[in-house]
């Protein structure tokens, strides 16, 4: 372990606070802010760069606040709670800005003028819809350690919501919740919006006998919070529901979890998105109505227009767009994710939707084979992106791009391959869907076949 004493310049991807060493080496520092001076101590060292924690902190930035949670600096996950909420939007939108500002792509570079402030989550604590823990030895239930598969237990996660941590309480003081602990491998309690209840998805480490389906029940009659269990492991596919039989009050026994959203998210009428237990969904719902809005506005459709929605999940923006649309074709890889965009569709009365179960790029070759556009394509990717999609898109795009990216690196990556195939970069949204963390989502408007203004 070394010392030193060192200037952080910026935050970099990641949530790294980035210093240059006097032997020209790059430290990516843990925790720090911009303009600190700190004592460095050296975790792990590279070739041409190192990781680092500080060890002191010599000058404090402003903004700089104690962490709330009990768990920072050992668990994984959040990595920006030493700094408030407002220094936390203007690092995101730095991360952002230094990486189209670094690609080689001149077009790329020069749309950083264009980023825009990050739209701010009406929520910065409690805003999870969900929450995935590991499980350890004789039951031990919390997260990873940082760039560790270590666990650190915890009792509460200030990230998720007061029905999902109690149900976390619960799995851990009542007999039947830390007897399906000690045979799983992990659990995920996903709150549902419409009964405030949740649900948990225990991945077990063995096929399930009659005994795990009566803790399960007896669970759910004990814990009032938890409406439903399910089980999955590697050698079987989701099962349930168990629930408590004789609660002739719940009438959410199925599968689905459902939020609703009202008109005002810019579609014509109220409308609401089912998803299956352990399927994906937003984990911040109520950022995920801004989310909405801004795509729907991106992609200023009319209703001679149509639009293509890649990877289209469950139709977080399809259902709504298609108020507005003459067509809207949604392609997903994901099975339970299109029977939810089918069912969604169908509870909105829509008749102008149609979607495929498809690897996205696949699908993108054989429309563009075929001579088939879009008015207007929207777009959002897991957090890989879409390599080497930008040829097929320039074919079956007339008008518009929506790209809606998890990932700042692999969105200026992509952008730099859509404007060599002729897509113009028009708005840069960012909309901060994860508070305390690093992560960031990003809304970009192209337009094809245009020249920048």
């Amino acid at each position: 372990m070394t010392l030193e004493k060192i200037h952080i310049t910026k935050i970099v991807n990641g949530g790294y606070g980035f210093a240059r060493l006097a032997t020209g080496q790059i430290a990516l520092v843990r925790q720090v802010l911009p303009d600190e001076t700190v004592i460095l101590t050296t975790e792990e060292a590279k070739k041409n760069y190192l990781f680092g924690s500080a060890q002191q902190i010599l000058t404090e930035h402003p903004g700089r606040i104690l962490p709330p949670c009990q768990y920072y600096g050992q668990c994984g996950g959040c990595d920006l709670q030493h700094c408030n909420y407002t220094t936390q939007l203007i690092l995101k939108r730095g991360i952002i800005e230094d990486l189209l500002l670094r690609q080689n792509n001149q077009a790329v570079r020069e749309s950083a003028g264009l980023l825009a402030d990050p739209v701010p989550s009406p929520h910065a604590f409690g805003y999870r819809q969900r929450i995935r823990l590991q499980i350890g030895r004789h039951g031990v239930v919390g997260f990873h350690r940082y760039h560790s598969h270590d666990i650190i237990p915890i009792e509460r996660c200030l990230l998720a919501g007061d029905s999902i941590n109690k149900t976390l309480t619960a799995l851990q003081v009542h007999e039947d919740g830390r007897r399906l602990c000690e045979l799983s491998t992990e659990v995920e309690i996903q709150l549902n919006p419409q009964t405030g209840q949740t649900v948990c998805i225990f991945h077990f480490s063995r096929k399930i006998r009659p005994a795990d389906s009566e803790s399960a029940k007896r669970f759910c009659r004990d814990v009032r919070d938890v409406e439903r269990i399910f089980f999955i492991g590697t050698i079987f596919p989701i099962t349930g529901p168990f629930f408590d039989e004789h609660d002739k009050s719940n009438t959410h026994s199925g599968n689905n979890l459902t939020v609703h959203y009202p008109a005002a998210t810019g579609a014509e009428n109220p409308f609401a998105l089912s998803w299956e237990a352990g399927g994906f969904c937003q984990v911040n719902l109520t950022q995920n109505k801004n989310l909405i809005e801004i795509v729907i506005e991106f992609c200023d459709i009319t209703q001679t227009e149509t639009v293509l929605d890649l990877f289209c999940g469950m139709g977080n923006f399809c259902i709504p767009l298609a108020m507005k649309a003459q067509e809207v074709f949604g392609i997903e890889g994901q099975g339970s994710a299109i029977r939810s965009a089918k069912v969604n569709a169908a509870h909105a009365g829509l008749t102008n939707t149609r979607f495929l179960k498809s690897p996205v790029d696949t699908a993108c070759m054989d429309l563009a084979e075929k001579g088939r556009q879009f008015d207007c394509v929207v777009m959002d990717p897991p957090r890989q992106g879409a390599p080497g999609l930008a040829h097929q898109l320039a074919k079956i795009t007339t008008k518009r791009l929506i790209y809606i990216s998890c990932d700042p690196s692999t969105l200026c990556r992509d952008l730099a391959d859509l404007s060599c195939e002729g897509f113009t970069i028009r708005k840069i949204q960012p909309v901060d869907m994860f508070p305390q963390t690093h992560h960031i989502e990003t809304v970009v408007l192209l337009e094809k076949g245009c020249k920048p203004a």
